[in-house]
Protein backbone atom coordinates (compact mmCIF):
# COMPACT_ATOMS: atom_id res chain seq x y z
CA UNK A 1 0.00 0.00 0.00
CA UNK A 2 1.60 3.22 -1.14
CA UNK A 3 0.92 6.43 0.71
CA UNK A 4 1.81 9.99 -0.11
CA UNK A 5 4.72 11.74 1.58
CA UNK A 6 2.24 13.95 3.43
CA UNK A 7 0.36 10.92 4.80
CA UNK A 8 3.61 9.41 6.06
CA UNK A 9 4.60 12.76 7.61
CA UNK A 10 1.25 13.01 9.40
CA UNK A 11 1.35 9.42 10.69
CA UNK A 12 4.87 9.94 12.06
CA UNK A 13 4.08 13.26 13.75
CA UNK A 14 3.85 13.82 17.50
CA UNK A 15 0.54 15.61 16.86
CA UNK A 16 -0.97 12.43 15.38
CA UNK A 17 0.38 10.26 18.22
CA UNK A 18 -1.23 12.62 20.75
CA UNK A 19 -4.60 12.60 18.93
CA UNK A 20 -4.46 8.81 18.48
CA UNK A 21 -3.80 8.34 22.19
CA UNK A 22 -6.64 10.70 23.12
CA UNK A 23 -9.03 8.77 20.85
CA UNK A 24 -8.10 5.39 22.35
CA UNK A 25 -8.39 6.81 25.84
CA UNK A 26 -11.82 8.32 25.12
CA UNK A 27 -13.05 5.17 23.31
CA UNK A 28 -10.96 2.14 24.39
CA UNK A 29 -13.27 -0.45 22.81
CA UNK A 30 -13.86 -1.35 19.16
CA UNK A 31 -16.88 0.63 18.03
CA UNK A 32 -17.96 -1.94 15.43
CA UNK A 33 -17.72 -4.83 17.89
CA UNK A 34 -19.72 -2.81 20.43
CA UNK A 35 -22.51 -2.37 17.85
CA UNK A 36 -22.57 -6.17 17.57
CA UNK A 37 -22.78 -6.56 21.35
CA UNK A 38 -19.18 -7.74 21.74
CA UNK A 39 -16.57 -6.04 23.91
CA UNK A 40 -13.14 -5.96 22.22
CA UNK A 41 -10.19 -3.72 22.96
CA UNK A 42 -9.46 -1.16 20.26
CA UNK A 43 -5.93 -1.22 18.85
CA UNK A 44 -6.38 0.98 15.78
CA UNK A 45 -7.66 4.49 15.19
CA UNK A 46 -9.47 4.58 11.84
CA UNK A 47 -10.09 7.71 9.79
CA UNK A 48 -13.73 7.68 8.72
CA UNK A 49 -13.02 10.01 5.81
CA UNK A 50 -9.60 9.01 4.55
CA UNK A 51 -6.76 11.50 4.75
CA UNK A 52 -5.85 11.01 1.10
CA UNK A 53 -9.23 12.37 0.02
CA UNK A 54 -8.16 15.87 1.10
CA UNK A 55 -7.67 18.48 -1.61
CA UNK A 56 -4.77 20.23 0.17
CA UNK A 57 -2.28 19.79 3.01
CA UNK A 58 -4.30 21.78 5.56
CA UNK A 59 -7.41 19.69 4.91
CA UNK A 60 -5.34 16.49 5.20
CA UNK A 61 -4.07 17.56 8.64
CA UNK A 62 -7.63 18.43 9.68
CA UNK A 63 -8.96 15.04 8.57
CA UNK A 64 -6.11 13.28 10.33
CA UNK A 65 -6.46 15.03 13.66
CA UNK A 66 -10.16 15.86 13.99
CA UNK A 67 -11.69 13.68 16.70
CA UNK A 68 -15.02 13.63 14.84
CA UNK A 69 -13.28 11.86 11.93
CA UNK A 70 -11.83 9.09 14.10
CA UNK A 71 -13.13 5.69 15.09
CA UNK A 72 -11.58 3.20 17.54
CA UNK A 73 -11.41 -0.31 16.09
CA UNK A 74 -9.85 -3.69 16.73
CA UNK A 75 -7.42 -5.05 14.14
CA UNK A 76 -9.99 -7.48 12.73
CA UNK A 77 -12.72 -4.88 12.17
CA UNK A 78 -10.23 -2.39 10.74
CA UNK A 79 -8.96 -4.97 8.25
CA UNK A 80 -12.49 -6.01 7.29
CA UNK A 81 -13.55 -2.41 6.81
CA UNK A 82 -10.62 -1.62 4.51
CA UNK A 83 -10.97 -4.88 2.60
CA UNK A 84 -14.72 -4.41 2.12
CA UNK A 85 -14.42 -0.80 0.98
CA UNK A 86 -11.35 -1.48 -1.16
CA UNK A 87 -9.43 1.44 0.37
CA UNK A 88 -6.04 -0.09 -0.25
CA UNK A 89 -6.59 -1.69 -3.63
CA UNK A 90 -4.42 -0.64 -6.56
CA UNK A 91 -7.52 0.76 -8.25
CA UNK A 92 -8.37 2.94 -5.24
CA UNK A 93 -4.83 4.34 -5.10
CA UNK A 94 -4.87 5.00 -8.85
CA UNK A 95 -8.23 6.78 -8.59
CA UNK A 96 -7.01 8.95 -5.67
CA UNK A 97 -3.89 9.87 -7.62
CA UNK A 98 -5.97 10.85 -10.65
CA UNK A 99 -8.28 12.95 -8.47
CA UNK A 100 -5.32 14.75 -6.85
CA UNK A 101 -3.87 15.47 -10.30
CA UNK A 102 -7.21 16.91 -11.48
CA UNK A 103 -7.41 19.11 -8.38
CA UNK A 104 -3.85 20.30 -8.89
CA UNK A 105 -4.54 21.16 -12.55
CA UNK A 106 -7.75 23.00 -11.59
CA UNK A 107 -5.76 25.25 -9.25
CA UNK A 108 -3.43 26.36 -12.08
Amino acid sequence: MAHSKLYIQIMNSSRWRMVRGAQLQAQPFCEICEQRGVVTAAQVVHHIREIESASNDAEAWELATSMCNLQSLCYKCHHELHTHKGYHSKEAHKQRSEERLKQWIARL
